[in-house]
């Protein structure tokens, strides 16, 4: 699936072009697309004070970004949060595929959470990251967004060279749509647009990286990743998070 750098005015076309230069991609006007030609095609809207990714330029397409206010209230997952039970007080954590941040902020909301890493490989991505975490202003969400610290980078990469330790290592390898259900638009997207990591290696990495346990966040029906069995599960409708406890 491709992707663009697009803008609207053109007062926002040196930095639409700079983005799309950084990121490896193609900037066009919005008044330039072909609507019928690029209705499949995302978009990653720049905008100044909050871009976006859009999936095709009708006017029925719907932005898609960070918007950790909207998610510090009406998102929760109950099922994540029982795989938290028992981390010790001001424990510290590490998303190795933060994606939007929705899971990393899940994380961060535990009372006993400390600090949470979020390492994301992809540029754009990044990008709204860190506009997500600027334009988050509301005390109610700063207090768990100021757990928040991102790098732009693979995570294996990052787990092999890092000195810090972490007692709770988060994986979400983005699994392929599995059954009839119908992903959300930002999964849709992320499944569309990100390469599926290179797993071989990482888990056994993380396992032997953090000091109490990791999560890894699968399709109900999928396989275990790398074909490692987890010292148990925590299964809901959809999905499944396997649990592996450090030696």
């Amino acid at each position: 699936m491709e992707l663009f750098v697009s803008y609207k005015l053109p007062k926002h076309e040196e930095a639409a072009f700079n983005l799309a230069k950084e990121f490896g991609l193609t900037c066009l006007f919005q008044g330039d697309i072909d609507k019928k030609e690029n209705n499949l095609s995302y978009f990653f809207v720049y905008k100044p004070d909050r871009s976006c990714i859009r999936r095709g330029s009708g006017n029925l397409s719907r932005d898609i970004y960070c918007n950790f206010s909207d998610w510090s209230v009406n998102f929760k997952d109950p099922l994540l949060s029982r795989c938290l039970k028992g981390l010790p007080e001001k424990f510290t954590a590490l998303d190795a595929t933060a994606g939007f941040g929705k899971d990393a902020l899940e994380i961060a909301k535990n009372k006993q959470c400390q600090s949470v890493l979020l390492v994301e490989r992809e540029k754009w991505l990044f990008y709204l990251l860190q506009e997500g975490i600027a334009n988050a202003e509301i005390p109610e969400v700063l207090k768990f967004i100021n757990k928040f610290s991102i790098k732009n980078v693979d995570s294996y990469e990052h787990l092999s060279n890092t000195k810090s330790n972490f007692d709770l290592i988060y994986i979400d390898p983005m699994f392929p749509g599995v059954g009839k259900s119908k992903a959300k638009r930002s999964i849709q997207a992320l499944r569309d647009l990100t390469k599926e990591i290179e797993t071989d290696g990482l888990l056994d990495l993380a396992i032997k990286k953090a000091t109490k346990r990791v999560v890894v966040k699968r399709h109900k029906n999928s396989t275990y990743l790398e074909d490692l069995k987890p010292n148990y599960s925590v299964k809901g409708k959809v999905v499944r998070y396997d649990i592996y406890n450090s030696s």
